[in-house]
């Protein structure tokens, strides 16, 4: 909050007075006032205040979902994690990953876990109807909690490291020229940009992030951008707030990708790194012709992760998975006719 200047005097010499209302920023102020008893209620001035200040911010903070879960233990801090919206409907919710601090505690570290995220699927409204969790395919603990608590697997990801691709690639000075087709997300492309996102998702993950215009431009920074030719989406790339502390980037490529334009997508990669040499991007594991290709440029994985996800739109797929399962007899059983499986016979008139 600002200070209030328009309100003040200065006195010949040079001493300038300010009257601003009480606030708690002004509690060092308090410390050398003397009086126990006006020094408590400047404090609690103050707080009321402050208060008054921070209520619109408060509002605000709780329509955003952005929230901090802690573990304590006596009268430290063990454990923590982040829960924040993936989506401007507030629908998808990302729990990070919890971030155990060493200290006394008599839980293990699986426990830890797995109260962090009891708790924070506990913060939920109406409009909430799914949360999500990236992990390390190696982490057990945060694997077996999460699936305790009713997380569904819906897929695998990679990171991949481009560190050494500029050492090892050789500039294409033909396809080079094709580069200035890469487009800035902007108003004119945004729902052309839009459509071959979604349309390239599975229609699982396509439910489940519910993503809109807003969604794709929030994902939008100077390194972001989709590859356009002849007015037809290539590749995008997007900033994934999946992750906060890390440059991550989502690359998508269309379905339907014509191996003519690899020289294309290979320079546009070595383009992105070479202004980006700290990031990563990131491909679902199951599309093998973009990972494949990605080796082929030398690129390195970096970690996989699996997808895990509480929604009852997973849930109902579960459930119609273990139909397939069923037995021979069942399945015959449905089949076959309760009553007589032959027509009944017209009754004969006599005269």
């Amino acid at each position: 909050m600002k200070k209030d200047t328009s309100n003040s005097f200065q006195s010949k010499k040079e001493m300038k007075v300010t009257f601003e209302e009480l606030h708690i920023r002004h509690i060092n102020l308090l410390i050398d006032i003397k009086n126990k008893k006006l020094n408590n209620w400047f404090l609690k001035m103050a707080i009321i205040n402050t208060f008054d200040d921070l209520k619109i911010f408060l509002n605000n903070l709780k329509k955003n979902k952005n929230k901090c879960i802690i573990a304590i233990s006596g009268n430290e801090i063990i454990g923590y994690l982040n829960i924040f919206p993936l989506n401007k409907k507030k629908t998808c919710i990302k729990i990070s990953k919890p971030k155990l601090i060493m200290g006394k505690c008599s839980l293990t570290d699986k426990q830890l876990t797995l109260g962090l995220l009891k708790k924070s699927i506990s913060i939920t409204d109406i409009k909430t109807s799914s949360w999500v969790i990236n992990s390390d395919i190696n982490n057990v603990d945060l694997i077996s909690s999460s699936r305790e608590l009713g997380f569904q697997p819906l897929g695998e990801i990679i990171l991949w490291d481009g560190c050494d691709l500029n050492k090892s690639i050789k500039q294409n000075t033909q396809s080079y020229a094709f580069i200035n087709e890469f487009q800035k997300i902007n108003q004119q492309n945004i729902l052309k940009i839009v459509n071959f996102i979604r349309s390239n998702q599975s229609p699982l993950i396509r439910n489940i992030l519910d993503f809109n215009q807003d969604d794709i431009l929030k994902r939008n920074n100077s390194k972001s951008g989709a590859l356009i030719y002849e007015n037809s989406v290539l590749c995008t790339i997007l900033k994934d707030i999946n992750y906060q502390n890390e440059e991550i980037y989502t690359l998508t490529i269309n379905k339907f990708w014509d191996n003519r334009f690899n020289p294309i997508l290979n320079e546009f990669i070595k383009v992105f790194f070479k202004k980006s040499p700290m990031s990563y991007l990131k491909t679902y594991k199951e599309n093998f012709q973009l990972n494949l290709f990605l080796e082929e440029c030398y690129l390195k994985e970096k970690n996989q992760e699996i997808i895990l996800v509480r929604n009852t739109i997973v849930k109902n797929e579960a459930k119609q998975v273990n139909k397939i399962n069923q037995s021979l007899e069942s399945i015959i059983e449905k089949l076959s006719p309760q009553g007589n499986p032959y027509p009944s016979p017209f009754p004969l008139k006599t005269k």
